[in-house]
């Protein structure tokens, strides 16, 4: 028989239900008995998880509540379509939960990355297929969350749980017959992961890789080619990869490279990332040679092409485009390169006429090729100190500095001095630039003028002093009659009739 205690003055409390924890609605969701309680459910995780405080974020992340939304989206497979709302409720509720810190979110990523990566494009793929068949809300919201994780995807992939299984899904999607969203996602990815130093050599050996690449680089969607130019020249900047890629028995590199700069709807940036990884391989002499020799020289000529081509692309292509060939010249390249690309010199030239950083970058150039051209390379020296000649009368000081450091480069050897002793509106370009406001180019002016007068002086057996005044003398009549110009066809159209200086009167 069971007694019963009577407490005298004992008032029961109604205490309610226990709260709930944020974590507690996921729980429920898996002990849902139908879709539609799971439903029910979802909807009031995703009220529950609609804040914006980090801390309680990072709280539930790290309690697992991704891991359980995983498990989740992957008891859906293969029923996408069917379970199409829950999947967007999930997708809502993970975006929600990436509102946390980025170091949280990547630990996350680093555990269930790839199987959401995985799964989230499956779903984005077979609704793309059905159209309007398929659910254009779950589809969108599943892009959205896929590009949050490749936001976090710059880990390093050995701390990626199953990173072999996703690079062989992005691969296979790459290669495969998807569409163009799921083609673009996955070069986004891998475009992402290369970021990170420690994942280029792995890349670049990870079978079929570089086939993919080279499909993205032919693809017709513009943002696929764009993301393939940049996975190549991600992998290039290491410097293992570089030995790898010039010892490829087929240059795919240079064929991708070559693909994007000729391509006239490629976007501005595909052509950047392009010239980088040009630039990245020119590291070495040989792979210099390399470049300029590829396929009868036609990545120069592309290059060449831009950067005369100014009104087709912004200011920044030309600018790199210039700096890229003045990377490409070395000893074994400059003369090749001059003779080969025979209006190269005019065109640079023309550019250091001008007022912006375009004529910097061509003044640069010009000096490089100044440092490698002598007297013995017939056919182009000539038309080296005409383009130096030309640019002479340029009228931003920076261009006139590396002129005058140009023509010391020349003066330096007593052959090449020669040559610019006979050549034709040197010596007045010279003088002027000895007159010039700044202190750089009038000391280089005139260390070059000295060097060229003390030839004379000695071929003609008088003093130096007698040679430098008469040239000056000569030279300012004729800029009282002619006034300094600036512009290339002004320039051809001087009268420079001075050759030689005569002593002897």
């Amino acid at each position: 028989m069971k007694m019963r205690a009577k407490v005298i003055g004992y008032i029961p409390l109604d205490r309610g239900s226990p709260t709930k924890t944020r974590l507690s609605h996921l729980l429920d969701i898996t002990r849902a008995k139908n879709d539609s309680e799971r439903l029910k459910r979802l909807n009031a995780a995703a009220q529950a998880f609609n804040h914006h405080d980090k801390a309680k974020h990072d709280h539930d992340v790290k309690a697992g509540a991704i891991s359980i939304l995983c498990n989740l989206l992957r008891s859906c497979a293969p029923f996408f379509i069917v379970k199409s709302k829950e999947v967007n409720g999930l997708c809502k509720i993970l975006l929600q939960l990436y509102r946390c810190n980025e170091d949280r979110a990547k630990v996350s990523f680093c555990l269930d990355g790839s199987t959401l990566i995985i799964y989230l494009l499956e779903v984005i793929e077979i609704n793309y297929r059905l159209g309007k068949k398929g659910n254009t809300k779950c589809m969108t919201m599943a892009q959205n969350l896929v590009d949050k994780l490749i936001s976090l995807a710059c880990v390093p992939l050995v701390l990626i749980k199953r990173h072999e299984e996703l690079m062989s899904s992005l691969v296979s999607n790459i290669n495969g017959a998807t569409g163009r969203i799921v083609m673009f996602q996955s070069m986004k990815c891998v475009a992402m992961m290369s970021e990170h130093t420690q994942n280029k050599q792995v890349l670049l050996t990870f079978p079929g890789l570089m086939k993919s690449i080279e499909v993205g680089s032919r693809h017709m969607y513009e943002a696929v080619r764009e993301e393939s130019a940049r996975i190549m020249c991600n992998l290039a900047w290491d410097a293992r990869n570089k030995a790898q890629l010039a010892h490829r028995s087929k240059l795919e590199w240079a064929e991708m490279v070559f693909l994007t700069l000729v391509e006239p709807n490629a976007s501005v940036a595909a052509k950047q990332y392009a010239m980088k990884t040009l630039s990245y391989m020119a590291s070495e002499v040989n792979h210099k040679v390399m470049i300029i020799n590829y396929d009868n020289g036609r990545i120069v000529k592309e290059l060449i092409r831009l950067i005369s081509d100014m009104s087709s692309f912004d200011k920044e292509v030309t600018i790199t485009a210039t700096d890229l060939v003045g990377r490409l010249i070395c000893r074994a390249t400059a003369s090749q390169l001059v003779r080969n690309n025979p209006g190269f010199l005019v065109i640079l030239a023309s550019l250091g006429c001008g007022r912006n950083d375009v004529a910097v970058s061509a003044a640069r150039v010009l000096k490089k090729l100044s440092t490698f051209i002598r007297h013995s390379d017939v056919g182009c020296h000539s038309d080296l100190l005409q383009a130096l000649v030309t640019m002479s009368y340029g009228s931003l000081t920076e261009v006139l500095k590396w002129t005058v450091k140009a023509f010391a480069e020349q003066a330096a050897s007593p052959r090449d001095r020669l040559s610019m002793i006979a050549h034709r509106g040197l010596l007045p370009a010279l003088t002027l630039l000895a007159e010039d406001e700044n202190d750089s180019v009038r000391g280089y002016a005139l260390l070059v003028l000295n060097a060229l007068a003390a030839d004379v002086a000695l071929a003609k057996g008088v003093n130096v002093d007698l040679v430098l005044e008469r040239l000056v003398s000569k030279n300012a009549r004729r800029t009282r009659i002619q006034p300094r110009c600036y512009s290339p066809t002004s320039i051809i159209q001087f009268d420079f009739d001075f050759e030689t200086v005569d002593c002897s009167s």
